[in-house]
C-alpha cells in the first residue's frame, strides 16, 4: 500500500541556503553553493526506485505476505529498502504492528516511566502515529513527560501500576514477600475483607493471621475516634475528640531495615480539616512513646479532588536515628478536628523500591522528544525539571562525589538475596537485593553501571542542551540556579567515562561487569545489555567495544559461560540477555531461580526483541553498516518464519522452540509482545544506524551510512519538527522532500560534498520541495 507522500514528484524543486558547520576554508565549494548540489539524475533514480518498489509490493497477494498488516494508515511511515521489497514489507508492517498493538486507549502514553526513553527513541520521527483517540504520539508524549511527577529532593517517579509497595517505586517486592512470610520482619494491616492487588494472595492464603477486615480492626487500638467498622472496604470512624489515635497490635515485630518507609491511605470527608499526621513507635525495651521517636508523613503530591478520595501518605523512616533495633508497636496520629468522618484503607511497612534509571530516562527522553519537535514551551516548562533531576544524579546518587553512580538506598547496595553456602545451604535475607530498574529480578546496586551508563549520556545531553539554549537566546528559555555550564558537564562526562572504564571493565574476560557490591564483589552473568549499552550511551571506550563484539560473535570464548559463539544468538533476533547461567544473585522473594531452566527467563539466557536495537546501532558504529545488515536480515528471515506459524504466539507455543514467550500475564524466556513495548525500537536501526539520523537540540544530522547490501534507503515519511519529510540515500546522493511548508525553517546538516574530512553543511529549509545533496567521497 503506497504512502500518499510516496515520491513526491509533484513537488517543486527549488534551491535551499547552506551555512557550512565548520569554517568555510574547510569545506569544498559545492558545500556553499546549493545549485551544485542538485542532483536531478540521482533524485529521479531514487524516486523511481522506490515506486518500483512500492508496486511490486502491492501487486503480492496478502495471502504470500502472512505479516501484512490492512489496517496501516495511509499517512504512516513505510520503509523503502532498495532492492528489497520483501524486507521493506515486512519492516513497515512491524512498524505498525507494534505501534498500534501497544498504543494506548486514550489520549495519553501513559505515566509509566521506564518505557519512555524507548518510546521516545521509537515513535518521535514517527509520520501518522496516533493514540487510539487520534492524538499524535508527539503530543501524547509530550502530554506524559510534563505530567510525571519529580519530588522535592529531584527524584523522578516511576509511575507504576497499583501496588502496595512504594509509591514512587517498583511494583514489588511489598511487605508480604519475605521467605516464610512477614513475621518479625514486616507488616501491614488491610482495613477490607477483599483485598485488591498482588499482597491478597498471601493474605487470602493467611485468613487468621489479623492483616485483614474485621480481624484487624479488632487489633488495634483507637483513641478519639467512634469506630463503624468496614464501610465500602475502608475501616469508617468519626473522630470525636482531636487527634484521633490509632496504635498497632501488640506482638507483631518490624525489621527497620525491612521497613525503610510507612505507608498509610486514608480519607477524610473534609479535605480543609487536613493536618500532617505523624507516626511514633516503641523498640524492644522503650517504656513510652515519644516526640522523639516521630515521623511525619509527607503531604501527597497528587491531591484528592473531593472529599473520601485516598490519600497516599509515606513516611520516611530510615534518616531516623532511633528507628533502630526491633520495633514493637507503632501509633499513628492524625490531628483532624471533632466530627471528621475519616476511612483507613491500609497501613504497611515499605521497601524502598525506586528506581536509579528515572531521572535519566526523563532527561533522555525529553531531550528526544525536543530533538524531533522543536517544542520550545515544552523545554521552557521542563527545563528545570531536567536540571534537577541530573542535579539529583550528580549529589544524591554520588555520580560527581564518585564518578559513577553508587546507590545510597536500603537493600541496593548490591548483595543478592540469595546466599549459597559451599555446602550448597541457600539463605535467603530479607530486604536485600532489590531491583534498580527494567531488569527487575537482579540486584543492581552498589556500585552500578547500568545506572552510570545512563547517567554519563544524561549528562552529556545536558550539555547539548544547555550549550544550545546560550546559542539561541531567542529561544529565551530560562537559565537559573539550576543551570550548569555545558564545558563543565562535558568534562564530568569524559570523568565518568574515564572512571567506568577503569572500574566496571573486566579484562580478563573483556567485558563491563554489571556492577560491583558495597563489600566490593563484581556481578557478572554476560550481561550483553550492560555492554551494548555502554556503546549506545557512549561510555566504552573504542578498544573496550572492539572487544565486546569479539566476545558477542564468538570470536573468542570466555571461559566458563553458559553460553558462547554461535549460541550467544541461539533465539536468532537477537544475543540473549546473559551468556552465564545465573542461580544465585537475585531479589529477594525470587525464590528457587534454578527451578526456571536456562533460557526460560528473560533475565537468565532469555532475550528481548526490541534490544536488538541496540546491538545493530553499536554494530554499525563499532564493525560498521554490514555487520548491522546481516543482524537486521537475520531478524527479517526470523520474522518470515514467525508469520509463517500464524505469529509470535503459535511459533513459541508450549515450549517448542526452547522456551516460551512473557508477557500478558505468562512467565517465559523472550520479551516480544504485550507489554514489551520496547520491540517497536527495531526499525530505529534505519532511522539512527542506516540514515545516521541525530535529532540535535537546533538541527537534524543526516550522516547516512549504507551497508554493501543496501543501494538505498527511504523513509517514507518521518515527522520532523511537525512536518512531514521524505529522506531518502543513496552511495552518491541524500533526497529530501519536505511535504509542507515548515512554520519555523528547517536546519539539516548533511555531509559536505566531495569531503572527506568528516565536514557538515547545513541547509536552511523555509518551504516546500524536493533537494538533493550529492554524499561526500568515501574516506
Amino acid at each position: 500500500m503506497p504512502s500518499s507522500h510516496s515520491t513526491g514528484s509533484s513537488l517543486p524543486r527549488r534551491p535551499v541556503g547552506a551555512s557550512a558547520v565548520e569554517s568555510s576554508q574547510d569545506l569544498p565549494p559545492t558545500a556553499q553553493n546549493p545549485a551544485a548540489m542538485m542532483n536531478p539524475g540521482l533524485c529521479i533514480a531514487l524516486l523511481t526506485t522506490l515506486l518500483l518498489a512500492l508496486l511490486a509490493t502491492d501487486g503480492r497477494a496478502q495471502a504470500d505476505e502472512p505479516w501484512s498488516e490492512p489496517d496501516m494508515p495511509e499517512d504512516f511511515t513505510r520503509i523503502e529498502l532498495g532492492g528489497r521489497p520483501g524486507e521493506s514489507s515486512i519492516l513497515s508492517n512491524f512498524l505498525w504492528r507494534h505501534y498500534r498493538n501497544r498504543r494506548p486507549g486514550g489520549g495519553s502514553y501513559g505515566l509509566t516511566l521506564f518505557n519512555k526513553e524507548y518510546m521516545a527513541t521509537a515513535d518521535m520521527w514517527l509520520s501518522g502515529a496516533r493514540t487510539g483517540d487520534g492524538t499524535l504520539a508527539q503530543d501524547a508524549m509530550r502530554s506524559a513527560l510534563l505530567t510525571i511527577e519529580v519530588d522535592d529532593e529531584g527524584y523522578v517517579h516511576t509511575h507504576q501500576h497499583f501496588s502496595h509497595a512504594h509509591e514512587r517505586g517498583w511494583p514489588f517486592p511489598m511487605w508480604v514477600q519475605p521467605a516464610g512470610g512477614p513475621h518479625g520482619v514486616a507488616a501491614g494491616w488491610h482495613f477490607q475483607e477483599s483485598v485488591p492487588g498482588w499482597v491478597s494472595h498471601y493474605l487470602n492464603a493467611h485468613p487468621d493471621e489479623g492483616w485483614k477486615g474485621e480481624q484487624a480492626i479488632a487489633a488495634w487500638d483507637l483513641k478519639g475516634a467512634q469506630s463503624h467498622g468496614l464501610v465500602d472496604d475502608r475501616w469508617k470512624m468519626e473522630a470525636t475528640e482531636s487527634p484521633v489515635v490509632l496504635t498497632s497490635p501488640e506482638g507483631v515485630h518490624v525489621d527497620p531495615f525491612n521497613s525503610p518507609f510507612l505507608q498509610l491511605r486514608w480519607s477524610l470527608s473534609d479535605l480543609a480539616a487536613y493536618d500532617t499526621p505523624y507516626v511514633e513507635w516503641l523498640r524492644d525495651g522503650d517504656e513510652s512513646f515519644s516526640a522523639g521517636r516521630r515521623v511525619y508523613f509527607d503531604t501527597p503530591e497528587t491531591w484528592p479532588v473531593e472529599p473520601g478520595q485516598l490519600l497516599y501518605c509515606m513516611a520516611r523512616m530510615d534518616r531516623h536515628p532511633q528507628w533502630t533495633g526491633t520495633i514493637t508497636r507503632m501509633r499513628i496520629v492524625l490531628p483532624v478536628p471533632p466530627g471528621t468522618e475519616l476511612g483507613i484503607d491500609s497501613f504497611f511497612t515499605v521497601y524502598d523500591t525506586r528506581h536509579t534509571i528515572n531521572n535519566p530516562i526523563l532527561i533522555l527522553a525529553s531531550d528526544l522528544y525536543f530533538g524531533w519537535t522543536g517544542d520550545l514551551e515544552f523545554l521552557r516548562q521542563n527545563i528545570n525539571r531536567m536540571r534537577l533531576a541530573l542535579r539529583h544524579q550528580q549529589t544524591v546518587m554520588g555520580g560527581l562525589e564518585h564518578g559513577h553512580i553508587v546507590v545510597p538506598w536500603v537493600g541496593h547496595d548490591g548483595r543478592s538475596g540469595i546466599e549459597i553456602a559451599e555446602d550448597g545451604t541457600r539463605t535467603y535475607h530479607a530486604g536485600r537485593g532489590i531491583g534498580n530498574n527494567y531488569w527487575d529480578l537482579l540486584p543492581f546496586g552498589g556500585h552500578d553501571l547500568y545506572a552510570t551508563n545512563q547517567y554519563h549520556a544524561a549528562t552529556l545531553a545536558m550539555a547539548d542542551l544547555e550549550q544550545a539554549i546560550r546559542d539561541h537566546p531567542e529561544w529565551d528559555v530560562p537559565l537559573g540556579a539550576l543551570t550548569q555550564s555545558p564545558d563543565f558537564l562535558r568534562e564530568h562526562a569524559a570523568e565518568v567515562r574515564r572512571v567506568a572504564n577503569d572500574l566496571f571493565w573486566d579484562e580478563e574476560k573483556g567485558r563491563f561487569v554489571g556492577w560491583i557490591d558495597l563489600e566490593g564483589r563484581a556481578y557478572d552473568y554476560g550481561f550483553t545489555f550492560v555492554n551494548l549499552d555502554a556503546i549506545w550511551y557512549g561510555l566504552a571506550s573504542e578498544e573496550h567495544a572492539r572487544r565486546i563484539f569479539q566476545w558477542l560473535d564468538g570470536e573468542r570464548i570466555v571461559e566458563g559461560d553458559t553460553s558462547s559463539g554461535e549460541d550467544i544468538y541461539h533465539w536468532r533476533f537477537g544475543p540473549r540477555s546473559t551468556t552465564l547461567r545465573n542461580v544465585e544473585a537475585y531479589n529477594f522473594p525470587w525464590h528457587l531461580p534454578e527451578g526456571i531452566p536456562w533460557g526460560g527467563q528473560v533475565q537468565d539466557g532469555g532475550a528481548v526483541l526490541g534490544f536488538s536495537f541496540y546491538d545493530m546501532w553499536s554494530r554499525t558504529r563499532v564493525l560498521g553498516p554490514d555487520s548491522a545488515w546481516e543482524r537486521l536480515m537475520a531478524i527479517t528471515d526470523w520474522e518470515r518464519d514467525v508469520w509463517a506459524e500464524g505469529g509470535y504466539r503459535p511459533y513459541y507455543e508450549d515450549g517448542k522452540r526452547g522456551t516460551t514467550l512473557q508477557g500478558g500475564g505468562t512467565a517465559g524466556g523472550l520479551g516480544i509482545d504485550f507489554e514489551f513495548y520496547e520491540t517497536s525500537l527495531v526499525p530505529s536501526i534505519l532511522v539512527y544506524g542506516f540514515m545516521g539520523m541525530d535529532p540535535q537540540p537546533d538541527r537534524l544530522v543526516i550522516d547516512p551510512a549504507l551497508p554493501a547490501g543496501l543501494p538505498s534507503l527511504i523513509l517514507d515519511p518521518i515527522r520532523y519538527r511537525g512536518v512531514p519529510l521524505t529522506v531518502g540515500a543513496t552511495s552518491d546522493a541524500i533526497e529530501l522532500t519536505v511535504h509542507e511548508a515548515p512554520a519555523t525553517a528547517l536546519t539539516i546538516a548533511v555531509p559536505a560534498p566531495h569531503s572527506r574530512s568528516g565536514a557538515m553543511a547545513e541547509l536552511t529549509i523555509d518551504r516546500a520541495g524536493s533537494y538533493s545533496v550529492a554524499r561526500r567521497e568515501a574516506r
